[in-house]
């Protein structure tokens, strides 16, 4: 696939035209489990030989597929059990959040801010599989896209502490770049960026679409799956998940016209949404 040209924004001026336009998100190991879990006749052994390549990797997913993720009644031991019970959707998923965690959203990379776009993307991925089950759509492609749903804000957060960089003087990204700027174009630019991002890595085209469309879900082909990830975010930012809190209704809201949401299922979501937050941030930590 032939990577799409950067928008003129994001070559013109100075901070956002400087530095490296790579996210030190999904690294190869990532990128290839994905690939590989994308196989339509991928094995199980093929999957768990990528995964236990890196120990410390294969650990951090037998620990989210056991308190995480799927909650199971019974402990699983191994990695190939693990991937047995979840199936390589899932595995793919957990595969990404734990790249994520190890490399760690640091300040060095992404300012003070990395953290928080952490802890939101790990909160809407959660939020998104239980919308999916609402809406009755796959599950595990709607965590994945809650993941990566803000990838944008990350690019964005790096070319400003970047920028800094050229200056060999102990400055913040805020004396250089200012909150207001910074702020306008993470709200602007974001989801453009991000599904540009994403099909750099020519990740699939039903992703990428859930992660362009996500404010404004009705514009995308498949405004459904779209749909899914608006809503998981402002779940996200209903429970204030690595972000401000958001108290505007979300029953009502307009842009949900193919998912429904009812005030019985709100507050079922209600008590379910920050204990297993709270267990994902626990193992991820």
């Amino acid at each position: 696939m032939t990577s799409p040209a950067w928008p003129t924004w994001i070559r013109s001026g100075e901070w956002r035209g400087s530095g490296d336009r790579t996210i030190p998100i999904l690294p190869a190991l990532a990128h290839r489990a994905i690939t590989v879990a994308l196989d339509p006749n991928v094995t199980i052994a093929q999957l768990s030989l990528v995964v236990s390549k890196d120990p410390a990797l294969a650990t951090r997913v037998m620990h989210l597929s056991n308190a995480a993720y799927c909650a199971p009644l019974q402990q699983v031991t191994t990695l190939t059990e693990a991937i047995v019970r979840m199936g390589t959707a899932a595995t793919r998923n957990l595969v990404i959040v734990a790249c994520l965690s190890s490399r760690g959203f640091e300040a060095r990379v992404y300012g003070p801010e990395g953290r928080r776009q952490f802890d939101h993307a790990v909160g809407t991925a959660y939020m998104a599989h239980l919308v999916a089950e609402l809406a009755r759509t796959d599950p595990d492609e709607a965590f994945l896209s809650g993941l990566l749903h803000d990838i944008g804000k990350l690019l964005l957060l790096k070319l400003a502490r970047d920028y800094t960089r050229w200056f060999n003087i102990p400055v913040s990204a805020e004396e250089l770049v200012s909150a207001e700027e910074l702020d306008d174009v993470l709200v602007s630019e974001h989801s453009m960026l991000g599904a540009l991002l994403l099909r750099e890595l020519q990740l699939p085209r039903c992703l990428i679409e859930r992660v362009m469309w996500h404010h404004e879900p009705q514009s995308a082909t498949q405004p459904l799956d779209a749909e899914v990830t608006y809503l998981a975010d402002r779940l996200s930012h209903r429970y204030a998940f690595g972000c401000d809190r958001d108290e505007k209704p979300i029953v009502g809201d307009l842009r949900c016209v193919r998912i429904v949401p009812t005030e019985i299922w709100l507050a079922s979501v209600d008590g379910r949404a920050p204990g297993l937050y709270e267990v994902a941030r626990q193992v991820l930590n």
